[in-house]
């Protein structure tokens, strides 16, 4: 669907592409850059206090580092135009990156999952609790909730996966820093237990988040999209007093809209009138479902 006839776009298509690019590198830029602060706090404190609940959330910040760089590479390499090795544009790999984004996740979830049911089974050891460690870990709750913010705000703006895909992960950093205030302020007043059962709220915010974010991301790398869209684009076809049939309809997901191909039979006998019908379908389309790249073949019946 795209057009190789001409490599280099208008002027003002490529400079407005170019400040998408720069907007979701901008923001992936200041989140790595919060993530690696955030992270050594989190660990310094964890190790210091002793607070599993503490130390997992400070690993999970390890992966958003990891995650973080990845998502900064891919933003920068998908805002690229077409060309003769990606005729369809790089929008994959925003999918990509937001699935091995939850494959890391879903790792390290596994990995908390178990050091907090073996320290439930044997034994819970002593955390000390210091004013400031509660007052340090506030500050990342509002700042995770802040990056979330930040994040999901620039996704909608520039439909990237990726940065979709980081601003659930920082919700998720966000709540499950909460939790672990909770059971930190609870072992403060005399219930131990609690930051284990904080560790485990943690666990379960990272496999939601991991299956979220993955479910969505191979739905992109396999061009599934919501039977409703499909069948709102058949409607909108078959409404058409000239179409007859429809024998092809392929709908795909990209980053900020979507893209039709398909094929119909239908009742026309002039080139001009060729030229009207395709139009009419096309305005038909996008005002079924939005925004979206239109390619119609049409067969006079």
């Amino acid at each position: 669907m795209t057009d190789l006839s001409n490599q280099h776009p208008p002027a003002s298509a490529a400079t407005g592409q170019r400040a998408v690019t720069l907007r979701k590198v901008t923001v992936a830029l200041i989140s790595l850059a919060t993530t690696i602060v955030l992270t050594a706090g989190k660990l310094v404190i964890g190790v210091i206090s002793g607070s599993l609940a503490l130390i997992a959330d400070g690993l999970q910040g390890l992966v958003d580092i990891v995650v973080t760089g990845v998502t900064l590479l891919v933003v920068a390499v998908s805002g690229r135009s077409a060309d003769p090795a990606w005729t369809c544009g790089r929008d994959k790999t925003e999918a990509l990156a937001a699935l091995i984004e939850a494959t890391l996740l879903a790792i390290i979830a596994i990995c908390i999952w178990y050091l907090a049911l073996m320290k439930l089974m044997f034994g819970v050891a002593e955390v000390t609790v210091e004013p400031w460690y509660l007052g340090a870990v506030l500050v990342a709750v509002l700042a995770d909730y802040w990056r979330h913010v930040m994040i999901r705000r620039a996704a909608r703006e520039t439909g990237s996966m990726a940065l979709e895909a980081n601003a659930a992960h920082f919700l998720t950093d966000s709540l499950a820093s909460a939790a672990v205030l909770l059971g930190l302020l609870a072992v403060h007043f005399g219930y131990p237990v609690a930051d284990t059962l904080a560790t485990l709220v943690v666990a379960g915010f990272l496999s939601f988040t991991a299956w979220r974010v993955g479910a969505r991301a191979v739905d992109m790398l396999l061009d599934r999209t919501d039977p409703a869209l499909s069948l709102r684009v058949l409607d909108a076809l078959q409404a058409h007093p000239q179409v007859r049939d429809v024998p092809v309809l392929r709908l795909r997901r990209l980053p900020q809209h979507h893209a039709v191909d398909c094929r119909v039979r239908a009742e026309v006998s002039r080139v001009a009138g060729l030229a009207a019908l395709e139009a009419a379908l096309a305005r038909d389309i996008r005002a079924a479902i939005g925004p979206a790249e239109v390619l119609i073949s049409i067969d006079p019946h």
